[in-house]
């Protein structure tokens, strides 16, 4: 009796455990959504959206990324493959690689067709892809370098929004899905040409203040309230589409559209959707994480959120799928607010900024001093948070011993005010970090560093110093960089909340081991859900 009882229990467990295997895995990446958006802006909004997942899922507050390049590109590569810089090869949104002595954009080949060539390490949905030829991998993105980076190497169809023609687009290098046409007219952006963005937020719950000090602007010149898009063919339509909800808005309907067209989570091949929300990104940049705009954005992305989960919940079945909401980085408060925040009583908050031509003409006018001016005029053949990359040219031209040249900028930049690391790739190679950097920061930087696409010169800011033209950024070591939302809801996870230590690098470890997938080495392990 015991063996039956024993066989029977077995085949239950067995039943249990595959019919929780997730047929179809969405992951939502809001792009600049720091880890405390949710609770912070949670009186804005109802109980569909994010605070569903809050109530029925699985929610991690402390997650954080463990390398230094807090940037796009090096945090849509980290998501799927597991793999910090380091091993991703995606050091920043631009770099140069010594080996092919090419500089160029992180999701670009050299003839610059929008690839995933120059990310070194497979995405889970490429180890998907391997195990199972009928199992669907799809990126769908504004910006290119997130569903590229997200999807990996051999996806089934790879979309985003193209600047010039600002419509949804593919290149060369993937083939052209059937429903691309269809898309392009259902959730085409022209459609919201001339319409206005206005405040859902009821003043009584106490939005902060329109008119911020120190926000950018539209187009238009305006930073508060009503924003009107411009006409399509107006040169303002793209930059203010993207930071629009309007953005966010057609973005989603195009992924409702792939999970019909595809039929995504119907049948027994697991499919993986990479969705890259950019509005939260631009939006940001633009008016900052306190602004009003921020806020009535998050209150759009709730609903949309909700949703999805309608959609999932009717479409596929919410045992069958796991929707998981994380972000590629976080973002710095706007310095200047900071600086004119200060209240009676509390000590000064030490914030500024510098933009990045502003440190790269410093560092030319102190090496044209001390070895003089090369005939390009610049010693530094591409400068892109956090590297600089000195000009083999102008060394060379120039007869300047290496060393010097780095030696002399550092210096200089050392000087500064406003930053606090100054990291030297000749160092690095041999892993030794700058003096006097705490452990964890040394960390950080190892994890950020690859020996062929780092910069001869790499600059981190002091906390709460930004380097940018924009309102506010990111691209630092310290934890509001860092520190994302990571949600889970549906498939196998059983409601939860964690304080556990955790990084987005941990999500494609999860994912291989729910579809029982082998994955190389990676930097993420699987999530300790319960």
């Amino acid at each position: 009796m015991r063996v039956v009882i024993a066989f029977v229990l077995t085949i239950v467990n067995l039943t249990t455990s595959v019919s929780q295997v997730p047929r179809l895995a969405v992951v939502v990446s809001f792009d600049q959504f720091r880890g405390d958006y949710t609770k912070k802006f949670s009186q804005f909004v109802g109980s569909e959206g994010f605070a569903r997942i809050e109530l029925q899922g699985a929610v991690f507050t402390k997650c954080f990324y463990h390398h230094a390049s807090t940037a796009t590109g090096p945090g849509h590569a980290a998501l799927l493959t597991g793999c910090d810089p380091y091993r991703s090869g995606i050091t920043s949104n631009y770099f140069c690689d010594t080996r092919q002595k090419q500089c160029g954009y992180c999701s670009a080949d050299s003839n610059d067709v929008v690839s995933p060539v120059k990310l070194e390490v497979p995405t889970v949905g490429d180890v998907l892809r391997e195990a199972n030829v009928k199992s669907k991998v799809i990126g769908i993105s504004i910006k290119d370098r997130a569903s590229v980076l997200m999807a990996g190497h051999n996806p089934t169809a790879v979309v985003w929004v193209d600047k010039e023609t600002k419509n949804y687009t593919t290149s060369s290098y993937y083939r052209t899905p059937g429903w691309l046409s269809s898309i392009k007219q259902l959730s085409a952006p022209k459609k919201y040409a001339g319409k206005t963005w206005n405040t859902v937020i009821p003043e009584s719950r106490n939005p902060a203040e329109d008119d911020g000090m120190y926000e950018g602007t539209m187009s238009t010149g305006r930073r508060t309230f009503p924003h009107k898009l411009p006409e399509f063919e107006s040169k303002g339509f793209y930059p203010d589409f993207v930071r629009s909800p309007f953005s966010m808005e057609s973005l989603f309907n195009a992924a409702f559209e792939v999970i019909a067209a595809e039929k995504l989570g119907t049948d027994d091949d697991p499919d993986l959707l990479c969705i890259g929300v950019s509005t939260t990104d631009f939006t940001g940049h633009t008016f900052g994480p306190d602004s009003r705009e921020v806020q009535e954005l998050y209150v759009y992305a709730d609903q949309l959120v909700a949703r999805l989960i309608d959609s999932l919940d009717e479409r596929v079945g919410r045992k069958n799928y796991v929707l998981i909401i994380t972000s590629d980085h976080g973002v710095s408060p706007i310095p200047e607010v900071l600086n004119n925040d200060n209240m009676p009583g509390r000590p000064a908050v030490d914030a500024g900024r510098y933009k990045l031509s502003q440190l790269v003409r410093g560092i030319d006018s102190v090496l044209n001093n001390e070895f003089g001016t090369p005939p390009d005029s610049t010693w530094i053949s591409m400068a892109d948070e956090p590297s600089i990359f000195l000009s083999e040219s102008a060394i060379s031209q120039q007869g300047a011993d290496r060393k010097s040249i780095v030696d002399a900028a550092c210096t200089w930049l050392q000087s500064l005010k406003g930053i606090g690391i100054v990291a030297r790739k000749d160092r690095m190679l041999v892993g030794d970090c700058p003096d006097g950097i705490a452990d964890e920061d040394c960390k950080l930087l190892r994890n950020s560093f690859h020996p062929s696409r780092s910069g001869d010169i790499m600059i981190y800011p002091k906390r709460y110093w930004v380097i940018t033209a924009d309102a506010a950024s990111h691209g630092s070591t310290h934890d509001y960089d860092r520190w994302v939302p990571l949600m889970l809801l549906g498939g196998p996870v059983t409601k939860q909340t964690s304080g556990k230590l955790v990084s987005p690098t941990d999500i494609s470890s999860t994912l291989a081991q729910w579809w029982d997938l082998t994955m190389p080495p990676t930097d993420g392990r699987p999530l300790p859900l319960k």
